[in-house]
């Protein structure tokens, strides 16, 4: 009875241990009004993208080590009607498949400096042996709180398992 006790606890504890990674990324939810989403015109800008970094999961016992993390980091061009702080970003793949569900289905805002902005994405993604390429074309684009979308901008990410 004793042992069947001690294995409990041990199980919990692994399963708490993999449930564990809990990385603050500073990349938060953004509100946007309950209304119907609507062009913005010109007030918005399609933003520059890029990869800054893409980590794939290791081999290991700490809770992060299987988690991939994506670093995007987002130009907002000058001349526009809206200031970066009061925006947020929508993330959408549109091409390959999403598999690993790495963006959230709804607009994100991220640490500002300036006029760019980095947004940290992480996911489950495995040890080496179990991961897949990652080859996708994410589509960007900025949304003001009043559910106005700016023209999307293009990243693709590619990737290959153990990178």
């Amino acid at each position: 009875m004793q042992l069947k006790y001690a294995l409990a606890i041990c199980a919990c504890l692994v399963m708490a241990d993999a449930a564990a990674c809990n990385l603050s990324t500073g990349t938060t939810p953004f509100t946007v009004a309950a209304t119907p989403a609507a062009e913005a015109g010109d007030a918005l800008r399609a933003p520059a993208l890029e990869m800054v970094s893409l980590t794939r999961g290791i081999n290991g016992r700490a809770s992060c080590d299987t988690s991939g993390l994506l670093t995007v980091s987002v130009e907002w061009p000058r001349g526009t009607d809206y200031k970066l702080r009061d925006l947020g970003f929508e993330f959408r793949v549109v091409g390959g498949e999403d598999r690993l569900s790495i963006f959230p289905g709804t607009p994100v805002a991220g640490r500002v400096d300036g006029r760019r902005s980095e947004f940290v994405f992480v996911w489950q993604d495995g040890p080496p042996a179990q991961q897949q390429p990652i080859d996708l074309v994410v589509e960007v684009r900025a949304v003001t709180p009043d559910n106005r979308r700016g023209p999307p901008a293009q990243l693709r990410i590619a990737v290959a398992p153990g990178s």
